[in-house]
């Protein structure tokens, strides 16, 4: 297991500044994911933390260790591709022995024929084959040992690329999107095989992915990267229930978060559209002011409706209704998330007005900072009265 260490690390280039100053602590045995839109810089610091790319400032801690000019192959880090990076012409014992071989055996003990005779050849080929099992074992794939790749499933090939990185026994595991070229159903499995696989071996698992879904679900913490930058590094619960952000809380969560423009009173009262809520700021707010609600913090009522619109779509889900509703001087619909049971009320062009729970709403200032001096006004009374 490591401890890693990344101590405000830049990449340029050319003029081009991928990494701007990025830092992160990460424990030993924790699984850590770099989440983020393509571009933001976390596949380059997934390869800068292997290896593989230099940093042009900062530096990289294992163990309290810099790496810094060290090789990959000196690092002891495993690293996970989305391509797999399979070789084509071995089976998938020998793919998964790969990296023992080049670690334990020179250039003549490794050749095909005559490595075999060499002194002390056979020995560490029966030890590598044993390890070689053992991570076939764990994997479930010691039935395709004598396959080549070109006979696999996709999850399969992704087994056999986890296997070749678990037999090195390294101090941490660096996987670059490793599900991306699988069906939705195999991703689905694939990712709990590897939550469990990473729960088994305790390991240090650094993972990079686009997907919110992967990254909610395996994760003990999430770095939510844009432009170079980590903006919020939570667990997977403050991530979605407490953004740091509104970049944050637009990109965790689907459907996306509900953004409504409000006004500010010189009482601290947050009003929408002249409608008073039941939301006070106590400390300045600069800027033009946002409130964020989720889907699902949102209800159908009658009686207490902040929101008034007409259902514009919907999207059926089985077990729950998405319902997109078009307000009326809101340039973006809003998202309900909602049970299918109420299918047959909720048809195209029907009219509903919606309400909130107040203690859900997230505020954001103009420079999309979260705002978390509000109070709900029921507690504002109280305090009042008090």
């Amino acid at each position: 297991m490591a401890e890693l260490s990344i101590e405000n690390v830049t990449k340029r280039f050319g003029e081009t500044e991928v990494l701007k100053g990025v830092s992160l602590d990460i424990a030993d045995g924790e699984f850590v994911s770099l989440i983020g839109p393509s571009g933001c810089g976390k596949s380059t610091l997934l390869r800068i933390i292997a290896g593989l790319e230099d940093q042009s400032t900062g530096d990289i801690r294992i163990h309290g260790k810099s790496v810094a000019g060290q090789r990959a192959a000196d690092r002891n880090l495993s690293m996970v591709f989305q391509s797999y990076a399979l070789y084509p012409h071995l089976s998938v014992g020998e793919n998964i022995a790969v990296p023992l071989k080049m670690r334990r055996m020179n250039g003549v003990q490794r050749l095909p024929v005559l490595g075999r005779f060499m002194p002390g050849a056979r020995a560490m080929t029966g030890e590598i084959g044993q390890e070689v099992d053992n991570a076939a074992r764990m994997l479930e794939i010691g039935h395709l040992l004598d396959r080549k790749p070109g006979q696999l499933s996709g999850g399969q090939r992704q087994r056999v690329a986890l296997g070749r990185a678990l037999v090195r026994d390294p101090v941490a595991f660096l996987l670059d999107e490793p599900l991306s070229n699988l069906d939705a159903k195999l991703r689905v499995q694939t990712r709990a095989e590897i939550a469990q696989l990473h729960r088994r071996l305790d390991a240090t698992f650094i993972y990079v992915t686009h997907d919110q879904v992967e990254a909610m679900t395996m994760s003990d913490r999430i770095a939510v990267m844009m432009g170079g930058r980590i903006l919020q590094c939570a667990s997977p619960d403050v991530i979605y229930e407490d953004p740091d952000t509104i970049e944050v809380a637009e990109f965790i969560g689907s459907p996306k978060i509900n953004i409504l423009p409000v006004s500010l009173a010189r009482s601290g009262r947050l009003s929408f559209f002249d409608h008073d809520l039941d939301l006070r700021a106590t400390t300045r707010i600069e800027g033009a002011i946002s409130l964020g609600l989720r889907p699902e913090a949102l209800h159908l009522t009658k009686d207490d409706a902040v929101l008034h619109g007409t259902v514009a779509h919907t999207e059926n889900l089985g077990a729950e209704l998405y319902v997109q509703v078009d307000i009326p001087g809101l340039e973006n619909r809003i998202v309900l998330r909602t049970g299918a049971s109420r299918r047959a009320d909720l048809g195209i062009g029907t009219a509903i007005g919606l309400g909130f729970d107040a203690a859900s709403a997230l505020v954001f200032d103009g420079n999309g900072q979260r705002v978390r001096r509000i109070e709900v006004q029921s507690a504002v009374a109280a305090h009042e009265v008090a």
